[in-house]
């Protein structure tokens, strides 16, 4: 007769509710990225601190500075910043109200693409395999912002979850305004003020605390109207 053992899921306390993941894995299947690297020391300190992700896969390089780290390690290249301050929304019943929104620095995994066009009329020339072109004007920046969301223990503005950090993005959303944005990759493109146009979140197969987002963006330029 065998004597049954209960278990800690029987007892009523989860097992292994840390988060177990591969984080080249995990980048290979967001962006592709078949061969992560990293920094002398910096793996070594995030398997101390974070002994249930895996970082075998990722290659080593040598860097001479001094960049801040992410929970699991990583340096943190270009992070992304919200500025906070007063912005338009709608109320409930669709009027205009000005809300004071506190700064957002976006999840560390945060990865920005901009690509740009021109407006461009073109005119065939006759008997002659050519065209005129006629350039008339520069559009807008395109932007899409994407990552991935999960709990981040030292995010500064106290968005520490998955779900918190969701909710915050979704509030930044909403504004029916542009919002100033923060980081040298808009910098050095001279985009200070972005508009968000439409949002996505998907989740990630078998990642129960890992969920991907995605928002598409146009940079905007704030133009002084001078009534006389």
């Amino acid at each position: 007769m065998s004597q049954f053992q209960p278990t800690a899921s029987d007892q009523g306390t989860p097992v292994n509710t840390a988060p177990r993941f591969n984080v080249p894995s995990a980048l290979a299947l967001l962006y592709g990225v078949v061969n992560p690297v990293s920094y002398p020391g910096v793996v070594a300190e995030a398997q101390a601190r974070n002994p249930e992700v895996s970082y075998m896969g990722i290659t080593l390089v040598e860097d001479d500075e001094q960049r801040p780290l992410s929970p699991i390690g990583t340096p943190v290249f270009y992070p992304v910043t919200l500025k906070g301050g007063e912005y338009k929304r709608h109320d409930r019943q669709g009027k205009v109200e000005t809300v004071r929104m506190p700064e957002l620095r976006l999840p560390i995994t945060t990865v920005v693409e901009m690509s740009c066009s021109k407006t461009i009329t073109k005119t065939p020339v006759v008997a002659a395999a050519a065209s005129v072109k006629e350039v008339y004007a520069i559009d807008d920046w395109s932007i899409t912002i994407s990552g991935i969301l999960w709990d981040e223990a030292n995010q500064p503005q106290g968005a520490t979850t998955l779900e918190a950090m969701q909710e915050r993005i979704m509030d930044w959303f909403r504004l029916a305004d542009s919002i100033e944005v923060d980081g040298e990759l808009f910098h050095q493109r001279g985009i200070f003020r972005i508009v968000l146009k439409d949002i996505s979140f998907n989740q990630m197969p078998g990642k129960r605390r890992l969920h991907g987002f995605q928002m598409s963006a146009e940079s905007d330029d704030p133009l002084e109207l001078i009534l006389q």
